[in-house]
């Protein structure tokens, strides 16, 4: 017997956090359905969190939630939605709905089918689904997580879109600048062998850098891939990942795309458990695995521990140095309404609104930047090899004494 570690929803919405022993984790799962719980997450050690690493893509996940919420909607079975989805064009779409769909067939909860799914899906799609098993508004809920994921892969898009005119010149710049230091340069070198000290200084630093790239390559790979290495064990790490994550709400331009994108995720995903009936700190819970950020997750860790302690959720997120001063606004209106999560909702729009008006005045600047950027480089290398040139012509004029 293996003992596992459950999070799941009991009957009453409320979050529950336990161990359970079973030979595997579909028996893991059958075992808490029997019990009238709605698990989100099953793990089994070590092995089971490391299988767990690759996530599948924004994309992917819309194209599911958008296909599941429209079959639900025409009132089709979810065996049998999940049955047509997974024979569909979209292999990852179609390789989670056979799993989920063969989860389900021994007894799987929606939600536990997610759970158990790999590559995996985010935590807050699981407890969202949960909430939507339920209250019964699953179609709902997909439909959410549609809008979602189909707004992250629009930005993602965007971005990728308007970075490859610049990646394109940028590669077309070095292979330029290796051709002529590894071409032209050597050619050039018999011309100025015989000269002396009369080289001219722009002749000899193109030569030096010729050299330096034919006899070094190797050590020049070697200290770019050890960079690489480094850089990427430091952002593994936990210090790394933390000061990545303020670095990425604090940076000119990309700061503000990156905090309304998370921001809008966690209400967005806090309004829809609301919605379902979930209590409060258990969708908090549930909502900070909306993020990826580790600042925002440590954020709604406070906004929670202050919640559990008997505050409002109003007063916590005015103190946020995450969340926009609106956010506090909205829930302290949504507290006297009674329409906290509508409200909830309204401010995750503005915010996503937000976050795609900041993309758009960064790629209106951050695409002709690189771009004069990389204009200058090839211009500087073009110049370089043009007065390397002529001055070879004006060493055949003078001649030799």
């Amino acid at each position: 017997m293996t003992e596992f570690t459950f999070k799941a929803y009991s009957k009453t919405g409320d979050l529950v956090i336990d161990r359970i022993s079973a030979s595997d984790q579909a028996e893991a799962l059958s075992l808490l359905a029997a019990r009238g719980l709605a698990a989100f997450e099953v793990k089994a050690g070590q092995q089971t969190a490391a299988g767990r690493r690759t996530r599948l893509p924004s994309r992917a996940l819309g194209v599911f939630c958008r296909q599941m919420a429209t079959m639900l909607e025409s009132d089709l079975p979810i065996d049998e939605a999940l049955a047509l989805i997974a024979r569909d064009a979209d292999p990852k779409a179609a390789g989670l709905a056979k799993q989920m769909h063969t989860a389900m067939l021994q007894g799987a909860t929606a939600s536990a089918a997610l759970a158990a799914a790999t590559p995996h899906v985010p935590e807050f799609m699981v407890g969202l689904v949960a909430a939507g098993e339920t209250g019964g508004t699953l179609a709902e809920v997909f439909e959410r997580l549609a809008d979602s994921f189909e707004g992250q892969a629009r930005i993602a898009e965007t971005l990728l879109s308007a970075l490859l005119y610049p990646a394109v010149l940028g590669v077309t710049a070095i292979g330029s600048l290796i051709l002529v230091l590894t071409v032209v340069a050597p050619a050039l070198a018999p011309v100025f062998a015989g000269a002396g000290d009369r080289t001219p200084i722009a002749a000899q630093l193109l030569m030096a850098a010729s050299n330096g790239l034919r006899d070094y390559w190797g050590v020049i790979v070697l200290v770019i891939l050890l960079a690489a290495l480094v850089a990427v064990m430091g952002l593994r790490s936990p210090g790394g990942r933390a000061a990545m994550s303020r670095f990425l709400l604090k940076a000119p331009l990309v700061g503000p795309v990156v905090a309304n994108t998370e921001g809008s995720r966690v209400l967005h995903s806090l309004a829809a458990l609301l919605d379902n009936g979930v209590n409060l700190t258990a969708a908090l819970e549930i909502a900070r695995g909306a993020t990826s950020n580790g600042t925002v997750a440590a954020d709604i860790d406070r906004i929670t521990s202050e919640v559990r302690q008997g505050e409002r959720l109003s007063e916590a997120l005015a103190r946020s140095t995450v969340f926009p001063p609106s956010a506090g606004q909205m829930a302290a209106v949504g507290e006297k309404s009674g329409g906290v999560e509508k409200l909830l909702r309204h401010c995750a729009r503005g915010m996503e609104e937000g976050a795609q008006r900041h993309v758009r005045r960064l790629m209106s600047v951050a695409t002709p930047a690189l771009t004069i950027f990389l204009g200058v480089l090839v211009g500087g290398i073009v110049l370089s090899l043009l007065s390397a040139i002529m001055s070879v012509n004006d060493l055949a004029l003078s001649g030799t004494p």
